[in-house]
């Protein structure tokens, strides 16, 4: 079956310094944890807080990573006039799933025999190295700009929307690791998670709205076309951004009225966990 045509959002005009503040926000809350935490569970099953700052230093550094195999931009970029080939941030973000248990067990190598001063040093330097790598792309004149194409762990992807996956990557990290995240961060994961939700449930019949971030219509049915939504989820934005990555219950998340929801069809629950 031919895949759904898909509007692409444009690349937000603060994504650059959304994504710096997030990561250096990460950066400076890992520097003010204790040594002992390092040892100690983290919120993802199976993983200590030291693997998650090992996982956040390799994921918070793919950036520059994947700058530095291609610093002058010729690998991808613009062909006759068009972006070229490489996947959006909805496709991205569809298939973390797939690579969890390999994620997983990079991060317990990466974190391996090393004491808590080394895995803040590690993350310090990522962070530092993908915002250097990201301000000399971007105003160093290359072919495509945003619309570059580069290599990421997930395969080739615009650096538009690369960068957004590691707004994703750092706010839901950093939300695991108990620090709250930027705003303008929050703001474009609660809008790439939208347009996930939306793709894994297309439709018009649940209004989802997430304010003041994002609204979307979603789930087969009934299409709502004027007056009140008979269907209705509405969430703030880090309960919507915890729920979509499986961080918190949908059940717990209405129970504590962070998320509310009315109508026969407003249950989410069949497409929860989004990541």
């Amino acid at each position: 079956m031919a895949r759904q045509a898909r509007t692409r959002r444009p690349d937000d005009a603060r994504l650059a310094e959304a994504f710096g503040e997030q990561w250096r926000l990460v950066s400076a809350g890992v520097d003010a944890l204790p040594d002992a935490a390092f040892d100690t569970a983290s919120p993802l099953p199976g993983w200590t807080v030291g693997d998650l700052v090992a996982h956040c230093a390799r994921s918070g550094g793919a950036l520059a990573v994947a700058l530095s195999a291609d610093p002058a931009g010729t690998a991808g970029g613009i062909a006759n006039g068009a972006a070229a080939s490489g996947a959006d941030v909805v496709e991205y973000l569809g298939g973390v799933g797939a690579r969890a248990e390999a994620v997983a067990d990079t991060a317990r190598s990466d974190a391996a025999g090393l004491g808590a001063g080394e895995l803040r040093a590690r993350l310090r330097t990522a962070v530092a190295a993908s915002a250097e790598a990201l301000t000399a792309a971007l105003g160093a004149g290359t072919p495509a700009g945003w619309d570059r194409v580069i290599d990421s762990p997930g395969g080739p992807i615009r650096l538009g929307d690369f960068v957004v996956t590691r707004c994703v990557e750092g706010v839901v990290h950093g939300l695991d690791l108990g620090f709250t995240p930027a705003r303008d961060a929050v703001r474009i994961v609660t809008r790439a998670l939208v347009d996930l939700l939306a793709a894994r449930a297309p439709g018009r019949s649940v209004e989802v709205r997430v304010p003041p971030f994002a609204a979307v219509q979603v789930v087969e049915g009934p299409r709502h076309t004027r007056g009140t939504p008979p269907n209705v989820v509405e969430a703030d934005p880090v309960a919507f951004v915890e729920v979509a990555a499986g961080r918190l219950d949908w059940a717990t998340a209405l129970a504590d009225g962070r998320i509310t929801a009315s109508g026969d069809r407003a249950d989410l629950r069949p497409w929860l966990p989004l990541l």
